[in-house]
């Protein structure tokens, strides 16, 4: 699998049978729709669809269960969300798995992950995690105890301060989960491509930043 970022917490994961666009809201933040008439389009949260991206793809996810697109199995499972009340579980935190390697989106969720969630996710290859904060998702301090119970390889960040998009929420620039999170970085690169065995992961999550496509 590989994956690439667009801002937000829009990504695009793609395989050789398969393209997945994840939370395709960016039109509404000054971008452009990512989604194309012949991939599938998943929300994290039913609050984050946009019509133009949902007319452009073939067909939507946006609730809990297990789908099958292409070569990749998908399984969403039902979560509390960032503004949730106690009890209340308006976000769904999805995995890709291809091949035996999985990448998690958790989305917005609530800071307090549930055991439900922190099961599925646990030991995951890639964790998408947001960062940006100010009352609407995760902030740096909740994204790095979200890692350190998952305990990922390796962690992409999402939701943060980025150029040419404008927040309704303004988001955190990223340095400040780098500096809190203390994770290894490597250089930015355009894509990330998930593959196993990596023993130079094995042990400890490493930082992967996407550039914005």
């Amino acid at each position: 699998m590989e994956i690439e970022y667009y801002g937000a917490n829009c990504f695009r994961i793609k395989t050789k049978e398969a393209n997945i666009v994840i939370d395709d809201n960016i039109a509404a933040l000054g971008s452009k729709v990512v989604a194309k008439g012949d991939e599938v389009l998943v929300y994290t949260n039913k609050l984050l669809s946009n019509e133009k991206a949902i007319a452009a793809s073939r067909l939507v996810l946006d609730s809990a269960g297990e789908y099958e697109v292409g070569d990749i199995s998908v399984t969403g499972l039902q979560a509390r969300g960032h503004m949730d009340e106690s009890g209340v579980e308006t976000a769904v935190v999805y995995q890709f798995m291809y091949k035996g390697t999985t990448i998690t989106v958790l989305g917005h969720v609530h800071p307090d992950l549930s055991d439900d969630v922190v099961e599925i996710a646990g030991g995951t290859d890639v964790l998408v995690v947001p960062v940006g904060g100010n009352g609407y998702t995760l902030d740096a301090v909740g994204a790095t105890k979200a890692i350190k119970r998952i305990e990922p390889d390796v962690v992409i960040p999402a939701q943060y301060e980025v150029k040419g998009l404008d927040y309704e929420v303004p988001s955190a620039p990223l340095e400040d989960f780098i500096k809190t999170s203390g994770l290894q970085q490597a250089e930015p690169t355009d894509s990330y491509k998930v593959d196993k065995p990596n023993a130079e992961l094995a042990g400890s999550t490493h930082l992967v930043i996407l550039n914005k496509k």
